[in-house]
């Protein structure tokens, strides 16, 4: 199998808000596409540093149909669960200083798949359409008309084995969190699914904090495959991904507080810094506090950082997430549900479900 990668689109110019839409020509056999949005720093800073949670869509559609349908959070939490790695992040706090953050819209099941990929031939008007809104400041967001977007796609040239489909992932349900009682999300019995990801993302809080307990059922408990508590499923997770890591340049200040993209189980340092550097203070969930020492002169610093649950998501594979023999398949049930039970209010979780499309 012969590939090679194809520009659809290479440093266009965006509006600060959008929803971009590319042509995807028919016949194209496309494994992934990778997704990177670059945008340049106010003029005196962006204590968000990052540009992720300014995407809130990244689909794939063939008219109404929706192929695929994820924010970039999600998108890249997802891509950290496929990899046990982040996707490319340059991020920075500095002034005028770019950002840019990449993720990967992924067709096959694993990395080396060459069963699965999404053949546009299937389709009469296949399209990406991706949706953004940048923060525009001078010192908490991005200098307007700064945007800019490359998507590339990675295509089968030839020699392409017979396609047995493509992974399909779509956030089903997002709703906010209460202090008790179960929320109920009825999952969808089109096709086989493989895993299922919740993100309930709070600044300064872990994931088990909002949500206590993670279970499926199906048919009203004849079948469950899993009842476990939040903290368990996020330790088993750390278990099997182990940590991410990311770097974050920091704005010439004494202190920071500096939102990471990791929830759990988070390490930070300073690196690259002139004497006598930040030190971090406190870590909370995914909140980091960083002072000088005191009476020192206001410097910029480099912040690294280690941690599991991405974008404060967990996931859960039936199996090994990708074998027919592992994967539920829905086949003969009459209802599939998952159960999340509220421990706080406060957070929005969503739900997204990642399935085998035939």
């Amino acid at each position: 199998m012969k590939t090679r990668d194809v520009y659809l689109l290479n440093g266009q110019t965006l509006k600060d808000s959008d929803t971009v839409t590319i042509d995807l020509t028919r016949g194209l056999k496309i494994l992934y596409l990778i997704v990177k949005y670059t945008a340049t720093n106010g003029a005196t800073s962006n204590t968000v540093g990052r540009l992720a949670s300014m995407v809130s869509k990244l689909a794939i559609v063939d008219g109404s149909n929706v192929l695929h349908s994820l924010s970039m959070v999600e998108e890249q939490a997802k891509n950290f669960f496929d990899y046990k790695v982040m996707p490319y992040q340059k991020l920075s706090r500095v002034g005028g200083a770019q950002v840019t953050e990449e993720a990967i819209i992924d067709f096959r099941r694993f990395p080396g798949d060459k069963n699965f990929y999404l053949d546009t031939s299937r389709y009469q008007n296949p399209q990406a359409q991706l949706t953004h809104s940048l923060t525009i400041s001078a010192t908490a967001g991005f200098a307007t008309g700064t945007g800019l977007l490359t998507v590339i796609a990675r295509v089968i040239d030839s020699g392409a084995a017979a396609n047995q489909g493509f992974v399909m992932a779509k956030e089903l349900d997002s709703f906010a969190s209460s202090s008790s009682g179960d929320h109920t999300t009825d999952l969808p019995l089109d096709f086989p699914i493989g895993q299922v990801i919740v993100l309930d993302p709070v600044d300064g809080s872990t994931p088990d904090a909002s949500l206590s307990n993670f279970k499926l059922t199906a048919d009203t408990d004849s079948f469950i495959p899993v009842n476990e508590s939040y903290t368990d499923l996020l330790q088993a997770n750390l278990d099997e991904f182990g940590l991410g890591e990311q770097y974050i340049d920091l704005e010439s200040a004494t202190s920071w507080t500096v939102n990471t993209d990791f929830y759990t189980a988070t390490e930070a340092f300073t690196a690259q810094s002139p004497a006598p550097g930040p030190r971090v203070t406190s870590i909370a969930g995914n909140q980091l506090t960083t002072v000088l020492i005191t009476g020192a002169t206001a410097q910029t610093g480099r912040l690294g950082v280690r941690g599991a649950a991405p974008h404060s998501a967990v996931i859960y594979k039936f199996g090994d997430g990708v074998s027919a023999e592992d994967i539920f398949n829905p086949q003969g049930v009459g209802k599939f549900q998952l159960k999340l039970t509220n421990a706080a209010t406060g957070a929005t979780p969503k739900v997204v479900t990642v399935q085998q499309h035939s």
